[in-house]
């Protein structure tokens, strides 16, 4: 009995402080920190649509109203194109960075005759020809996935044309102006391969109101006796815009691939 109960002895110390270490190993080591995939530079192309409102107000009595304040609100939509360029820094879980987005618009919406019944034929488009923003980016990166907001700047071309009907047809303006305001956002990615990222992003901008003052030439000859030319103003409500576009990036490696030992 007494060499029975040694030998176990022996057998346990021998055992346990391997045991031991192990499982002080396995609580001394915790899972290192998720890899930065999201770090780097990125470039691509983005393509949706967006729809818009703004108004439009004769300040004074002039050749295409009858009465101070008459105007009309009017809804552009259309799709958008273009691409961005931009730049991730990840930190544990969260990213944060900057991007440019530079995008092709072809939000319009023409209307016949909506400034008042005595001139019905007069007609009158607004179009949104380019949009541009600057903004920064931050949000959570749970592995592949980015759930992001941004906030920043935004600039686009605005248009406003116009054209008269009966009785006094064929007098015509245009003026096109850059404006400027903010925009926010919010989106999400996916990093699908190693250097393929896609997404999905929706934003809200705010343009600037603009003030127009030019002059509207004749086209109809037989109008031009009676009315060659005439000034025209025109006051713009802030041009606010939604969009929603669809997101492919290149994003370049921040650091070289690892090399595999060799054995």
């Amino acid at each position: 009995m007494k060499n029975g109960l040694m030998v176990i002895a022996a057998f346990a110390a021998l055992v346990a402080p391997p045991a031991l270490a192990a499982d002080m190993a396995l609580k001394a080591s915790p899972l290192p920190p998720p890899a930065p995939i999201w770090t780097g530079w990125y470039v691509g192309a983005n393509g949706g649509g967006g729809w818009a409102h703004t108004d439009w107000n004769f300040p004074t009595a002039q050749f295409f109203d009858t009465a101070a304040g008459q105007g009309f609100g009017t809804t552009p939509s259309g799709g958008l194109a273009g691409g961005q360029f931009g730049y991730n820094y990840q930190i544990g879980p969260w990213v944060v960075g900057g991007e440019f987005t530079g995008d092709w618009s072809g939000l319009s919406e023409t209307l016949v005759g909506p400034v008042t019944p005595v001139f019905p034929f007069d007609s009158y488009t607004t179009k949104l020809y380019d949009l541009e923003t600057f903004t920064f980016r931050g949000g959570y990166a749970p592995g592949n996935w980015f759930w992001y907001g941004k906030a920043g700047v935004a600039t686009g071309t605005i248009n406003l044309s116009g054209v008269s009907g009966a009785p006094v047809p064929g007098v015509a303006f245009s003026n096109t102006q850059r404006q400027w305001g903010p925009t926010v956002g919010a989106g999400v990615e996916f990093m699908w391969m190693r250097h393929i990222v896609v997404g999905v992003e929706y934003d809200f901008t705010a343009l600037s109101r603009e003030s127009i003052n030019t002059t509207a030439t004749c086209s109809v000859l037989a109008t031009c006796s009676v009315v060659p030319s005439t000034p025209v103003s025109v006051n713009g409500g802030t041009f606010t815009l939604s969009s929603v576009v669809g997101r492919l990036s290149y994003k370049f490696d921040w650091l070289p691939a690892p090399i595999a030992p060799r054995y």
